[in-house]
Protein backbone atom coordinates (compact mmCIF):
# COMPACT_ATOMS: atom_id res chain seq x y z
CA UNK A 1 0.00 0.00 0.00
CA UNK A 2 0.95 3.51 -0.74
CA UNK A 3 0.29 6.60 1.26
CA UNK A 4 0.87 10.22 1.41
CA UNK A 5 1.37 12.80 3.99
CA UNK A 6 3.50 15.46 5.17
CA UNK A 7 6.56 16.39 7.05
CA UNK A 8 8.23 19.13 7.54
CA UNK A 9 11.39 18.28 9.87
CA UNK A 10 12.40 16.40 6.92
CA UNK A 11 11.98 18.55 4.39
CA UNK A 12 14.26 20.77 6.81
CA UNK A 13 16.83 18.11 6.15
CA UNK A 14 16.36 17.72 2.46
CA UNK A 15 17.71 21.29 2.63
CA UNK A 16 20.23 20.58 4.31
CA UNK A 17 21.14 17.34 2.09
CA UNK A 18 20.41 19.08 -1.22
CA UNK A 19 21.23 22.75 -1.13
CA UNK A 20 24.15 22.20 -3.02
CA UNK A 21 24.38 18.85 -4.42
CA UNK A 22 24.34 17.44 -8.01
CA UNK A 23 24.69 13.72 -9.53
CA UNK A 24 24.94 12.40 -13.07
CA UNK A 25 23.67 15.26 -14.50
CA UNK A 26 20.72 16.46 -11.90
CA UNK A 27 21.42 19.58 -10.09
CA UNK A 28 19.50 19.15 -7.43
CA UNK A 29 20.62 22.24 -5.67
CA UNK A 30 20.03 24.26 -8.79
CA UNK A 31 15.88 23.18 -8.60
CA UNK A 32 15.75 24.86 -5.01
CA UNK A 33 17.57 28.05 -5.79
CA UNK A 34 14.71 28.04 -8.83
CA UNK A 35 12.17 27.93 -6.63
CA UNK A 36 13.13 29.43 -3.06
CA UNK A 37 15.80 32.12 -4.30
CA UNK A 38 15.41 33.32 -0.99
CA UNK A 39 16.63 30.80 1.28
CA UNK A 40 19.50 29.46 2.67
CA UNK A 41 21.58 27.74 5.52
CA UNK A 42 21.44 30.65 7.76
CA UNK A 43 17.82 30.84 7.22
CA UNK A 44 16.19 27.52 6.05
CA UNK A 45 14.14 25.97 8.90
CA UNK A 46 12.41 29.62 9.60
CA UNK A 47 11.65 29.47 6.04
CA UNK A 48 10.24 26.13 5.98
CA UNK A 49 8.29 26.65 9.25
CA UNK A 50 6.56 29.53 7.50
CA UNK A 51 6.29 28.23 4.05
CA UNK A 52 4.22 25.68 5.79
CA UNK A 53 2.18 27.66 7.33
CA UNK A 54 1.14 30.10 4.88
CA UNK A 55 0.81 27.22 2.09
CA UNK A 56 -0.86 24.88 4.36
CA UNK A 57 -4.39 24.86 2.25
CA UNK A 58 -2.27 23.84 -0.92
CA UNK A 59 0.16 21.19 0.60
CA UNK A 60 -2.64 19.65 2.43
CA UNK A 61 -5.03 19.87 -1.04
CA UNK A 62 -1.96 17.88 -2.81
CA UNK A 63 -1.67 15.14 -0.07
CA UNK A 64 -5.84 14.71 -0.22
CA UNK A 65 -5.68 14.68 -3.84
CA UNK A 66 -2.61 12.14 -4.66
CA UNK A 67 -4.17 9.74 -1.30
CA UNK A 68 -7.46 9.91 -3.63
CA UNK A 69 -5.28 8.68 -6.85
CA UNK A 70 -3.25 6.33 -5.46
CA UNK A 71 -6.08 4.11 -3.50
CA UNK A 72 -7.69 4.22 -6.81
CA UNK A 73 -4.18 2.28 -8.34
CA UNK A 74 -3.08 0.17 -5.31
CA UNK A 75 -4.30 -2.65 -5.84
CA UNK A 76 -3.64 -3.11 -9.84
CA UNK A 77 0.00 -1.85 -9.49
CA UNK A 78 1.41 -4.33 -6.86
CA UNK A 79 -0.71 -7.09 -9.02
CA UNK A 80 1.92 -5.74 -11.78
CA UNK A 81 4.86 -5.18 -9.60
CA UNK A 82 4.29 -9.16 -8.56
CA UNK A 83 4.05 -10.15 -12.20
CA UNK A 84 7.88 -8.51 -13.24
CA UNK A 85 9.77 -8.50 -10.00
CA UNK A 86 7.95 -11.76 -8.72
CA UNK A 87 7.84 -10.36 -5.44
CA UNK A 88 4.71 -10.13 -3.50
CA UNK A 89 4.82 -6.63 -1.94
CA UNK A 90 0.91 -5.45 -1.80
CA UNK A 91 1.14 -5.87 2.11
CA UNK A 92 4.03 -3.87 2.58
CA UNK A 93 3.37 0.00 3.60
CA UNK A 94 5.29 2.49 1.20
CA UNK A 95 4.77 6.20 2.58
CA UNK A 96 5.39 9.30 0.67
CA UNK A 97 6.01 12.87 1.72
CA UNK A 98 4.69 16.28 -0.18
CA UNK A 99 7.63 17.91 -0.37
CA UNK A 100 8.13 21.85 -1.31
CA UNK A 101 11.56 20.84 -2.65
CA UNK A 102 11.70 19.65 -5.86
CA UNK A 103 14.27 16.94 -5.57
CA UNK A 104 12.11 13.57 -4.84
CA UNK A 105 14.72 11.85 -3.45
CA UNK A 106 14.10 7.80 -1.87
CA UNK A 107 14.82 6.15 1.68
CA UNK A 108 15.15 2.65 0.90
CA UNK A 109 15.64 2.01 4.69
CA UNK A 110 12.41 3.30 5.55
CA UNK A 111 10.22 2.47 2.41
CA UNK A 112 10.04 6.31 2.23
CA UNK A 113 10.03 9.08 -0.41
CA UNK A 114 9.60 12.45 -1.14
CA UNK A 115 7.11 14.08 -3.98
CA UNK A 116 7.29 17.77 -5.10
CA UNK A 117 3.57 19.73 -4.01
CA UNK A 118 3.95 21.60 -7.61
CA UNK A 119 4.03 18.68 -9.66
CA UNK A 120 0.43 17.51 -11.58
CA UNK A 121 -1.30 14.77 -10.51
CA UNK A 122 -0.26 12.05 -13.04
CA UNK A 123 3.48 13.70 -12.32
CA UNK A 124 3.31 13.10 -8.90
CA UNK A 125 1.67 9.37 -9.51
CA UNK A 126 4.45 9.00 -11.51
CA UNK A 127 7.02 9.92 -8.63
CA UNK A 128 5.56 7.24 -6.01
CA UNK A 129 5.47 4.33 -8.40
CA UNK A 130 8.64 5.11 -9.81
CA UNK A 131 10.09 4.84 -6.08
CA UNK A 132 7.83 2.36 -4.84
CA UNK A 133 9.68 -0.11 -8.15
CA UNK A 134 13.31 0.59 -6.41
CA UNK A 135 12.08 -0.28 -3.60
CA UNK A 136 11.22 -3.29 -5.11
CA UNK A 137 14.54 -3.74 -7.55
CA UNK A 138 16.63 -3.23 -4.40
CA UNK A 139 14.73 -6.17 -2.53
CA UNK A 140 15.40 -8.40 -5.77
CA UNK A 141 19.14 -7.61 -5.57
CA UNK A 142 19.44 -8.72 -2.27
CA UNK A 143 17.69 -11.83 -2.63
CA UNK A 144 19.67 -12.70 -6.09
CA UNK A 145 23.09 -11.66 -4.58
CA UNK A 146 22.41 -12.81 -1.08
CA UNK A 147 23.29 -9.70 0.53
CA UNK A 148 21.90 -6.59 2.55
CA UNK A 149 22.51 -3.47 0.02
CA UNK A 150 23.92 -0.57 2.16
CA UNK A 151 23.55 3.35 1.38
CA UNK A 152 26.23 3.17 -1.31
CA UNK A 153 24.81 0.44 -2.95
CA UNK A 154 21.04 2.24 -3.35
CA UNK A 155 21.85 5.65 -4.05
CA UNK A 156 25.08 5.72 -5.70
CA UNK A 157 27.36 3.22 -7.85
CA UNK A 158 26.37 0.95 -10.70
CA UNK A 159 23.52 -1.23 -9.09
CA UNK A 160 21.59 2.43 -8.55
CA UNK A 161 22.45 3.30 -12.22
CA UNK A 162 20.91 -0.27 -13.07
CA UNK A 163 17.94 0.65 -10.70
CA UNK A 164 17.35 4.32 -12.63
CA UNK A 165 17.97 2.55 -16.32
CA UNK A 166 15.51 -0.27 -15.63
CA UNK A 167 13.03 2.31 -14.87
CA UNK A 168 12.58 3.16 -18.18
CA UNK A 169 12.23 0.11 -19.54
CA UNK A 170 10.03 -1.34 -17.18
CA UNK A 171 7.44 1.33 -16.41
CA UNK A 172 6.36 1.69 -20.46
CA UNK A 173 5.60 -1.70 -20.28
CA UNK A 174 2.08 -1.58 -21.39
CA UNK A 175 0.17 -2.30 -17.81
CA UNK A 176 2.29 -0.16 -15.86
CA UNK A 177 1.67 2.68 -19.05
CA UNK A 178 -2.29 2.12 -17.59
CA UNK A 179 -1.69 3.01 -14.35
CA UNK A 180 0.67 5.86 -15.07
CA UNK A 181 -1.35 7.07 -18.04
CA UNK A 182 2.31 9.20 -19.07
CA UNK A 183 5.71 8.25 -20.29
CA UNK A 184 8.46 7.49 -18.49
CA UNK A 185 11.32 9.09 -19.19
CA UNK A 186 15.22 8.65 -18.25
CA UNK A 187 15.63 11.36 -15.28
CA UNK A 188 19.73 11.36 -15.17
CA UNK A 189 21.40 12.95 -18.07
CA UNK A 190 24.65 11.18 -17.65
CA UNK A 191 23.20 7.73 -17.65
CA UNK A 192 21.94 7.67 -21.32
CA UNK A 193 25.05 6.27 -22.47
CA UNK A 194 24.56 3.34 -20.65
CA UNK A 195 21.10 2.45 -21.88
CA UNK A 196 21.09 0.71 -24.93
CA UNK A 197 23.24 -1.85 -23.61
CA UNK A 198 20.86 -2.44 -20.88
CA UNK A 199 18.31 -2.72 -23.29
CA UNK A 200 19.90 -5.19 -25.28
CA UNK A 201 19.81 -7.63 -21.39
CA UNK A 202 16.33 -6.47 -20.46
CA UNK A 203 14.80 -7.26 -24.30
CA UNK A 204 15.70 -10.77 -23.41
CA UNK A 205 14.46 -11.12 -20.34
CA UNK A 206 11.42 -8.33 -19.76
CA UNK A 207 11.20 -8.88 -16.24
CA UNK A 208 13.93 -8.10 -13.22
CA UNK A 209 14.89 -11.62 -12.73
CA UNK A 210 17.99 -12.84 -10.63
CA UNK A 211 19.15 -13.92 -14.07
CA UNK A 212 19.07 -10.66 -15.78
CA UNK A 213 20.61 -8.87 -12.62
CA UNK A 214 23.41 -11.96 -12.89
CA UNK A 215 23.84 -11.68 -16.80
CA UNK A 216 23.90 -7.58 -16.32
CA UNK A 217 26.93 -8.44 -13.31
CA UNK A 218 28.73 -10.69 -15.20
CA UNK A 219 29.41 -7.60 -18.67
CA UNK A 220 30.20 -5.40 -16.06
CA UNK A 221 27.87 -2.14 -17.08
Amino acid sequence: MITVGLNKELDKKIYRDFHDFSVAGADFGGLIRETHPSISLENHERYIDNFYSENAPILNSAVKNLNTELTKINGEFFRVVQKYFNLDLKNETYTGFISIFNCNPRFVESKSFQVYYKKDLLAQLEVCLHEVTHFAFFEKAEECFGMELGQEETNSGKLWELSEIVNVFLLNQSEFRKILRREELLFYPALKEKLESVSLIWDKHKKVSCDFLREWEQLGL
